[in-house]
């Protein structure tokens, strides 16, 4: 399986993973934030983040050959824009200032104008493909990753904001209104770690559903897939389904928004249906497709949950919404229609790494900086790697201390990660006799769990009326949801 670029880098001749053993980083967090962790490796953590073969590998896969030898190659060019989105809001010269001692010891640091000639040489789009080449990777196994003994997935979107110029508003779309060229993005999250497991990048003007389609051949049996109302179709749905991911999709309250007839109601209330297209579908599916020949959807076995979650806004003001959740989990003994319903509420993981990404990295208000089409793509490829790149370190040190990664702050490892970086830039990108990686562990581990900052304004789900079923938030928030059974559910 291929490694992380992160991981790639922080591979020791002997073959380790640069992973403090639990015992050994459980002792050092009992000994406090300096407390050493033994260790052969030497590079610094940028070298850690953006170095080896990964990145090595993503540049030939699209080409790029450093024509005449210069500081910046392909490869710290690279280094320099992940540097970018890790120190975002910081300009060209600070961030070379850490990048090149990090990763090109005793080299001269180039100016702001040669990074930006450097990122225009880079060939195709080696950022994407780093992304490609790590993100479907399971760091280790952690606490509160699945249910049913199943790892919970999420579809969902989101846009950036890009810089207002005619060429990448040309081919990102402004939306109706609005000052920027947004770019759109959709993935698919692993609920427990909020790491990102695939992504697509396109225009505004690309609609979500178009974008998720080049994500289901990233769905693997062993998981449970959730996903919001807005990206159930029959034809999606059974594409998904065919790759043996379950589905646990919400769909739309519209009586015609759901091909299907009830075949059974079940004793807890869910219901068995067969999903079968109608003749208005198949019209509309054929004309969409061009082709007048295509057959008929075939009738497909789902359930059924239907429940409703009572919202209690920061005023304190109250709205019943009703929730209708399809999913490919018919057994109504091994998967009751309660803990589906609290399980369901793992699709908002994909909102908090969202706020991850657009407000604690990146920063909220900020409008990525490239001013070209291929410059814009780099930085959101860029984000997404160093994005990944802290899930594994808050996973890392989640898994040494056997708790949830919910419990480690994000706000936590994004100081401690720049703060180290900072320190290797001062002893030249090295730690001689120390593993810089694992003593950022050990320092992240020994961090309180939650910050005050370390908040996104996301309701935390109350699920006390669901048995065996905890709530599940690592944020704080004055709203709530709470959900309640169907009427005539048994209780």
């Amino acid at each position: 399986m291929l490694q992380s670029a992160m991981s790639e880098g922080a591979r020791n001749e002997s073959g380790s993973t640069g992973v403090a053993p639990a015992g050994l980083l459980r002792d050092a967090v009992l000994g406090g934030p300096g407390a050493a962790v033994a260790g052969g490796l030497r590079a610094g953590v940028l070298g850690w983040l953006a170095g080896g073969e990964a990145v090595r590998a993503a540049l030939a896969s699209e080409g790029h050959v450093d024509a005449r030898r210069r500081v910046l190659t392909g490869e710290v060019t690279v280094a320099a824009v992940l540097g970018l989105c890790l120190f975002s809001g910081e300009g060209y010269d600070s961030v070379l200032a850490r990048v090149v001692p990090a990763v090109a010891p005793g080299a001269a640091v180039p100016t702001a104008s040669a990074l930006s000639q450097a990122r225009t040489r880079l060939s195709g789009q080696p950022l994407k493909a780093l992304f490609a080449a790590t993100a479907d990777r399971q760091v280790t196994e952690a606490p509160g990753c699945g249910a049913f003994g199943l790892e919970l997935t999420a579809f969902d979107g989101t846009v950036f904001d890009l810089a207002a110029t005619e060429e990448v508003a040309a081919q990102f779309a402004v939306p109706s209104g609005g000052r920027h060229p947004q770019a759109r993005l959709v993935t698919l999250a692993c609920c427990g770690t909020r790491r990102l497991r695939a992504a697509a990048l396109g225009s505004y003007a690309t609609s979500e559903q178009e974008l998720v389609e080049q994500l289901l051949p990233a769905l693997t049996p062993g998981t449970l897939n959730l996903a919001d109302r807005n990206f159930f179709s029959m034809a999606r749905w059974i594409r998904a389904a065919e790759t043996g991911a379950e589905l646990a999709w919400r769909v739309k309250n519209g009586a015609r928004s759901l091909p299907a007839k009830t075949t059974a109601v079940l004793p807890d209330g869910s219901s068995l249906l067969r999903l079968r297209e109608s003749d208005s579908m198949l019209s509309r599916r054929r004309a969409e497709a061009g082709d007048r020949t295509l057959p008929r959807l075939p009738d497909t076995a789902a359930r059924l949950v239907e429940f409703d979650v009572l919202i209690t806004d920061e005023a304190g003001k109250t709205r019943r919404s009703r929730f209708r959740v399809l999913t490919t989990l018919t057994d109504h003994r091994a998967y009751p229609a309660r803990r589906i319903a609290a399980v369901y509420a793992e699709r908002w993981q994909v909102e908090l790494a969202y706020y991850r990404i657009k407000v604690t990295l990146r920063g909220p208000g900020t409008v990525l900086r490239g001013q070209t089409p291929a410059l814009a793509r780099q930085e959101v490829w860029g984000l997404l790697v160093v994005y990944n790149a802290l899930c594994d370190l808050a996973t890392r040190a989640a898994v040494g201390l056997g708790v949830d990664p919910d419990e480690i702050s994000f706000v936590a490892v994004l100081r401690r990660t720049r703060t180290q970086i900072d320190a290797d830039t001062h002893r030249h990108g090295t730690r001689p006799g120390t593993d810089a990686v694992q003593a950022l562990t050990v320092a992240i581990a020994a961090h309180p769990a939650t910050e005050p900052v370390d908040n996104a304004p996301a309701p935390a789900l109350r699920t006390n009326d669901v048995p065996n079923e905890p709530a599940r938030s690592a944020t704080r928030s004055t709203s709530s949801r709470q959900i309640y059974p169907k009427p005539h559910e048994d209780s």
